[in-house]
């Protein structure tokens, strides 16, 4: 692979082992993770006004107004800090997370923002995010639960900034790279071979034995990454999840061996009739799901409705499909539980119609955000 084809993150040789070291390094854990998500309706509250006044105290200084230049590159600026600060509550800081700070940091870099100047916008964003905390909790300010909430909002904000000076950083010993690329050839190498047995066993963690779908935790993966690549390149991305209408009276009736097999027609029929990118999986009992990137709501309507037919044809049971359908993109993507607890809304008017009348229904909505 070419450097120029390699992400950032692969360039500086930021792998999934080195994020979690720096993560254990700051003694940031996965509660950490939690405790930021838990407070997204926090900073939800808060976020155009922290947004705000942070660009009021930039621009009061010359040399920062200067970078700006003009209104437009201020809005831009304005619409990508307010996507930062909310990622910085998604509760996920996984490869796909680094890469998009990294990103900041090159781009700081090649327009000439100083590391002085980086430290000070950092530290009066870290200002204005804790001042937003206090008028959250103003009433339970020295309360254990605010003073974790300040210490872990300050300890991601550090692995971002760890993230953004290795680009800088990057840039200064590039000639001292190049010296050491035959070196380094080896150690990718080896390194490439570890990642391919570890993703041999990972996917064998994220698949679901009986069907051989995705399971739930392959699905979550799938789809966070391709709502980051909805969000990176404006396009728009279809959730189809549906649920099975008689399984328990089939399971009752018939046994589960019956039942499994039914699970087992229905892992085979999506598997035959989605495309490659898209990714069939099955969510939990008989709930199932397709992530489809790329595709509008009618799109996937079609598909589904060909998975239907084909499931009608070799299916022998009193088993349908009770199916919602949600898109979102491409101006503004959603996250990953907005984006599902949506699809299981629409399920479950499908499912309302399911039980007045027996059949198979489809409830979609568009543009979720």
């Amino acid at each position: 692979m070419n450097y120029i084809d390699k992400t950032l993150a692969e360039q500086l040789q930021i792998n999934d082992r080195e994020i979690a070291k720096r993560k254990a390094l700051l003694n940031f854990t996965d509660k950490d993770a939690a405790l930021l998500k838990a407070n997204k309706a926090l900073i939800d509250e808060y976020i155009d006004a922290v947004v705000n006044q942070f660009y009021d105290h930039q621009t009061a200084i010359s040399e920062i107004a200067l970078v700006i230049g003009d209104a437009e590159t201020l809005r831009r600026l304005k619409a990508s800090m307010r996507q930062y600060i909310l990622e910085l509550f998604n509760g996920h800081y996984d490869a796909e997370y680094v890469n998009r700070r990294l990103r900041i940091g090159k781009i700081h870099e090649r327009i000439g923002v100083s590391p002085k100047l980086y430290i000070s916008a950092i530290y009066q964003l870290q200002k204005i995010l804790h001042k937003a905390v206090e008028m959250h909790f103003h009433d339970k300010l020295d309360s254990p639960e605010v003073l974790r909430l300040v210490d872990t909002l300050n300890k991601i904000m550090m692995f971002d900034i760890q993230l953004v000076f290795d680009t800088y950083i990057a840039s200064l010993v590039t000639e001292v790279k190049s010296a050491k690329d035959e070196l380094e050839i080896y150690s990718a190498s080896l390194e490439e071979q570890v990642a391919e047995r570890t993703e041999q066993l990972k996917e064998l963690a994220r698949k679901d034995e009986l069907t051989g779908l995705f399971n739930q935790r392959g699905m979550y993966e799938h789809l966070r990454r391709d709502l980051a690549a909805a969000l990176r390149y404006k396009e728009v991305l279809s959730f189809v999840y549906f649920d099975l209408n008689g399984f328990k009276l089939l399971n009752d009736s018939e046994g589960h061996l019956a039942g499994d097999a039914l699970l087992e027609l229905i892992g085979r029929v999506l598997q035959e009739n989605v495309r490659e990118i898209d990714t069939a999986c099955r969510y939990g009992g008989d709930e199932f799901c397709i992530i489809m990137p790329r595709t509008n709501v009618d799109d996937a309507r079609m598909v589904t409705e060909r998975i239907i037919d084909r499931f009608k044809q070799k299916n022998t049971t009193s088993v349908s499909f009770s199916v919602g359908i949600v898109s979102t993109g491409p101006v503004t993507v959603c996250d990953v539980d907005s984006l599902i607890k949506a699809a299981d809304g629409c399920m479950y008017k499908a499912k309302a119609r399911a039980r007045k009348k027996p059949g198979y229904y489809i409830d979609v909505e568009n543009q979720i955000e």
